[in-house]
């Protein structure tokens, strides 16, 4: 499981190219403490931000919340 996630993520961020939509840090910790609300829901961060911000992210969708957040961090947080 792990070598398909891992080619899942090269795929996702390696191969389509430079990403180039990015957040600021501030906007990144806003997202986070309007997550804690969705949180108690149920939801899923990965899906959240990919809804909120309109992108695509199928490993953002299949992590976990701890994950998801640490992924948004390295790959759109500037």
């Amino acid at each position: 499981m792990f070598d398909q996630l891992a080619k899942q993520l090269q795929v996702q961020t390696l191969v389509k190219g430079k990403n180039d939509f990015y957040i600021t840090e501030q906007e990144f910790e806003d997202f986070c403490k309007e997550f804690l609300f969705e949180e108690i829901k149920g939801n899923h961060m990965g899906d959240e931000f990919c809804k909120k911000y309109s992108q695509s992210n199928y490993v953002l969708s299949i992590l976990s919340n701890y994950r998801a957040k640490e992924h948004i961090k390295k790959f759109y947080v500037k």
